[in-house]
């Protein structure tokens, strides 16, 4: 009898399965490729972007009285080079640039290497420039006066502008040696086209060269650069020098006035010019000032406020017409009066006859009679602590048909004594 054989069972994979492994390792191998790509790949790099070239060995240049006039502040860009996972840790405060100034040992300009400090792990694929230029020159200091140059004047007929005051007289001036020396002054220019009359100005201050041309440079540095000055004008006219009489009495047609000099010269602002008379009158008075119907006199000459004058003095002679003449009077006691007492207030005073001269045309001095004349002493001033004997001054009345026509000469007083 056969007896039948077991069959061992046989295990089969199916594709599907062998499928999914396939793609899994395919998938695990791509990330994989691309970690090694984007992270560990020593072929990455990076660009740094405006690092700023530090410049050293400024202290030898100090040591030999140099200054650095350009290259501060230069930018450059900076590629690296380095695995992926380094490189973009870094920052730009990570990198170093700079430039060395120490060999430098006069004035002029230089063209230096640019050193590029790499961090650890990192390698220098470039820079978008290897060099740097800068301008080395002794360090000066000068100081220049300051002038003004006017340009564009047009000033109303019989102005003209006055002296300008600067705030300052020199400005100083700091920068190299090679700029300093070529400057011949610190000037102002003063646009005077739209200025009739005294104006203020915000102007700038330019250094200037010899042949008067203007100086700039970004090496240089001055204060101020820009100065606020008054630009004054002023207008002249000739003025006669005119002369009245305080009481109105006298005129130009009874006295004879002669004035040395007969005009002056009156400077001020135009508005006050144009105003009105900038010259005040002379007043004589008519009533102190003659003697024997002349007058001889020097005079001050006054301007309105904000004019000068060409000359402050004048000399006055005045003679009186002919027609005129003095008369005199003995007041006696009795017209001499008093007015204005206090209450309690007790006085006595002298009744002495007075002389008085009166001046006037002939024909009317010759129509008043003395006892049209009276002296008159004002008490109101006083009160009853006053005590003693004192001289009041007394004014002369004229109670007559030709009182305006005539006027006394010469000053009057009175002795006033206070009783209890």
């Amino acid at each position: 009898m056969n007896q039948a054989k077991e069959k061992t069972p046989v295990r089969r994979t199916s594709s599907r399965g062998n499928l999914v492994a396939w793609i899994l390792c395919l998938v695990a191998a791509f990330i994989m490729w691309i970690y090694v790509m984007a992270v560990e790949s020593p072929e990455h790099e990076q660009i740094f972007s405006h690092l700023p070239v530090e410049l050293t060995g400024t202290e030898v240049l100090a040591d030999n009285e140099l200054a650095v006039y350009s290259g501060y502040g230069t930018m450059i860009d900076v590629t690296l080079s380095g695995k992926k996972s380094v490189v973009s840790r870094l920052s730009e405060r990570d990198i170093v640039v700079t430039a060395d100034l120490k060999n430098i040992t006069d004035g002029g300009r230089y063209t230096l290497k640019v050193t590029v400090d790499v961090p650890a792990g990192c390698k220098l694929a470039g820079m978008s420039q290897n060099t740097i230029s800068v301008y080395v020159d002794q360090a000066m200091t000068m100081t220049f006066d300051l002038t003004e140059h006017r340009i564009n004047t047009n000033l109303p007929e019989g102005c003209f502008t006055g002296t300008v005051e600067f705030p300052v007289d020199k400005i100083t001036v700091r920068g190299p040696r090679n700029v300093l020396t070529r400057v011949e002054r610190a000037e102002v220019t003063l646009n005077l086209a739209d200025v009739t009359h005294t104006t203020t100005l915000n102007a700038p201050v330019v250094l200037v060269n010899v042949k008067g041309e203007e100086m700039t440079s970004p090496y240089i540095e001055y204060s101020p650069t820009m100065v606020s000055v008054t630009v004054p004008v002023y207008k002249s006219v000739t003025v006669p020098v005119r002369v009245g009489f305080r009481y109105g009495f006298l005129n130009s047609e009874n006295t004879e006035i002669t004035v040395t000099p007969s005009t002056v010269t009156a400077t001020g602002d135009p508005d006050v010019i144009d105003r009105g008379s900038p010259l005040e009158s002379v007043i004589l008075d008519e009533k102190t000032e003659f003697e024997n119907g002349q007058l001889m006199k020097t005079v001050s000459l006054n301007a309105v406020d904000g004019v000068t004058l060409s000359t402050t003095q004048a000399e006055i002679t005045a003679i009186i017409d002919s027609s005129i003449k003095t008369r005199e009077f003995l007041i006696p006691g009795s017209n001499i009066v008093d007015t204005g007492a206090k209450e309690g207030v007790n006085y006595t005073w002298d009744r002495t006859a007075v002389p008085v001269v009166l001046m006037g045309p002939v024909d009317m001095l010759a129509k008043i009679e003395v006892d049209d004349i009276s002296l008159v002493f004002d008490m109101s001033p006083y009160n009853d602590s006053n005590t003693g004997t004192i001289r009041v001054r007394a004014d002369v009345w004229v109670d007559s048909l030709w009182r305006d026509e005539v006027f006394p000469i010469g000053t009057y007083e009175i002795n006033v004594t206070f009783t209890d």
